[in-house]
């Protein structure tokens, strides 16, 4: 037997040499690995690996990355609704103040108009808010701000810059009722301002019209006349404008003619009156 075999052979036979033999196992083991790693595809191998394990990393980074987009397009998106939200109430309340502007402008050149009004000549005058309307259809009634203590009285005039729009009829200390010329219970002393015709403009009930009823039939009356108050009765001074010729109508018998007329006056859009007083008929 080679001197080499008995070595082996006495080495694991013998248990004696069972420490030796496991120390020499080790030491060929470490050879080995050494040996091994020398090689080109152990070499590949590890290099593969390695691509594999940054591959992985990159795969598991990629939800990672994912999620933060998401959290960070939420964040974002939820701010710009935010700010979205606070520019629509900025806009919401900037345009009530410019509502709120423009109709202090409107109502300031309202008054300016009713107290430039040649409507309002030599007479005295008290601006009044209209503070209620009366809720039956059938009435034109308004109530107005004004009452005893400033100064009115019943049957004085109201009007605004257009013409005429009616009467006070109730008075009390802070607060009056106005009888509108469209009121059915209504009539006011007119006459037509181009031929001098007279008449009495009667309400209807309807805030658009007025009619002049039992003019002679030979009257010439056209569209477009204009008719203003006489002055008869005393209540209304002369000469204020009423309404306009928009139609008229001749009786069966044809013996009388009806004038329609459109008031001048937006009676049912107002927010304010001229109370008229001290006037006096000429």
């Amino acid at each position: 037997m080679p001197p080499e075999e008995f070595l082996i052979a006495t080495l694991f036979s013998r248990p004696k040499y069972l420490t030796l033999r496991l120390l020499t196992l080790i030491l060929v083991g470490w050879v080995l690995v050494a040996l091994v790693r020398e090689k080109p595809v152990v070499k590949t191998l590890n290099g593969w690996g390695a691509d594999i394990s940054a591959m992985s990393l990159s795969v598991i980074d990629i939800p990672k990355g994912l999620l933060q987009s998401a959290i960070d397009y939420s964040e974002s998106r939820g701010q710009m609704r935010s700010r979205i939200q606070e520019l629509e109430d900025r806009n919401l309340i900037l345009s009530a103040r410019a509502q709120r502007m423009e109709a202090l402008a409107a109502e300031n050149m309202r008054y300016r108009a009713m107290l430039n009004s040649p409507v309002a000549d030599d007479l005295t005058m008290t601006v009044a808010r209209i503070i209620a309307v009366s809720p039956d259809p059938n009435r034109h009634l308004l109530t107005i701000d004004r009452g005893a203590r400033d100064g009115v009285s019943e049957g004085a005039p109201i009007l605004n810059a257009d013409g005429v729009m009616g009467q006070l009829i109730q008075i009390g200390s802070s607060a009056s009722r106005a009888l509108l010329v469209t009121d059915s219970q209504h009539g006011l002393p007119v006459l037509n301002n181009r031929t001098g015709q007279r008449g009495i403009a009667e309400g209807v009930g309807q805030f658009n019209q007025l009619l002049v009823r039992n003019l002679a039939s030979t009257s010439e009356v056209t569209a477009g006349d204009l008719w203003v108050t006489s002055g008869l009765g005393g209540r209304f001074p002369a000469g204020y404008p009423v309404g306009i010729t928009v139609g008229t109508t001749t009786s069966a018998d044809a013996a009388y003619l009806t004038a329609s007329l459109e008031p001048l006056a937006k009676l049912d859009v107002e927010s304010h009156v001229l109370i008229l007083t001290g006037a006096e008929s000429e």
